[in-house]
């Protein structure tokens, strides 16, 4: 059984060679050489848990959001960041390197990242994403849908599809109202451009030892925040963006004058005076 299966990897692995030999790649033979090593040390048992695709099956799933696929390159640090695949947000790549998802910590780390989810892998040349296909196949906790890209990103140049590098994203725009009163929200917008077009999330810090972090939305899409402050004052309200892949923006600020309202005032400052006290008292317990 387990001879007919390794048989049956290296017919798969000579088809693919051919397949990507025909459509003009440069294809990496390393890597396929390694298609049918890698059933063997790893005791892949079932192909009909892996799903092969073609690059322009992949470049039509990242323009049909109806479904979300998380499109996996698997390469080394220093071939991603020369370029990879340019597929629109949400569908832009994740980097997970091979070498990560082989270790048993990095493994279970994928898993509670992205289990229950659709997965492609690519990689350079389809050797290196075939490996990951079949470590993920294999582990009984993951219960998601696995597919491999054949030809890697060799064989998605060669068919004319985009590849691209980053570019940080541009400062965000914040703005809301300048003069606000004690103890009440008030609204704030932000909105960022990405020059690759890129999610962005922000990361906001009041002025007030208060700071947060958006989740990721769309480039150029105006979000909005509510805050309010405890104290009287001025304070700086300052951001800045942050895209998919990790590159910041330079940050913005809002300068914000935070005062009293008129009526009530003496209660709030009876409060301030209260925290205060709290902050110095000593807590036995």
């Amino acid at each position: 059984m387990e001879k007919n299966l390794f048989r049956n990897s290296v017919v798969l692995c000579t088809i693919a060679l051919m397949f990507c030999v025909a459509i003009g790649s440069a294809v990496d033979v390393n890597e396929v050489k390694q298609l049918a090593k890698v059933n063997n040390e790893v005791g892949y048992t079932s192909y009909t848990d892996i799903t092969n695709i073609s690059v322009w099956d992949v470049w039509n799933i990242s323009n049909d959001h109806s479904s979300i696929q998380l499109l996996i390159d698997v390469r080394t640090n220093e071939e991603w960041n020369s370029s990879w695949l340019d597929t629109p947000y949400p569908e832009s790549p994740i980097h997970y390197p091979l070498t990560t998802l082989q270790t048993t910590e990095g493994l279970q780390e994928f898993i509670n990242l992205y289990n229950n989810s659709d997965i492609i892998f690519t990689c350079k040349g389809g050797g290196r994403s075939w490996q990951a296909a079949v470590i993920l196949a294999n582990d009984i906790n993951f219960t998601g849908i696995i597919s491999n890209m054949i030809g890697g990103i060799t064989a998605w140049i060669a068919a004319g599809l985009p590849v691209r590098t980053n570019a940080d994203p541009n400062a965000p725009v914040i703005d809301g109202q300048t003069k606000v009163k004690v103890r009440k929200l008030h609204d704030f917008t932000f909105n960022a451009t990405d020059p690759n077009n890129d999610g962005v999330k922000y990361f906001i810090d009041w002025g007030d030892n208060f700071t947060q972090w958006t989740d990721y939305d769309y480039s150029s899409k105006e979000i909005t925040v509510s805050h309010s402050w405890k104290k009287q004052g001025t304070v700086n309200i300052t951001a800045k963006a942050v895209d998919f892949y990790g590159n910041e923006s330079a940050l913005a600020t809002l300068q914000i004058k935070i005062t009293l309202p008129r009526t009530n005032s003496a209660k709030i400052l009876f409060l301030e005076f209260l925290e205060r006290l709290m902050d110095r008292l000593p807590i036995h317990y």
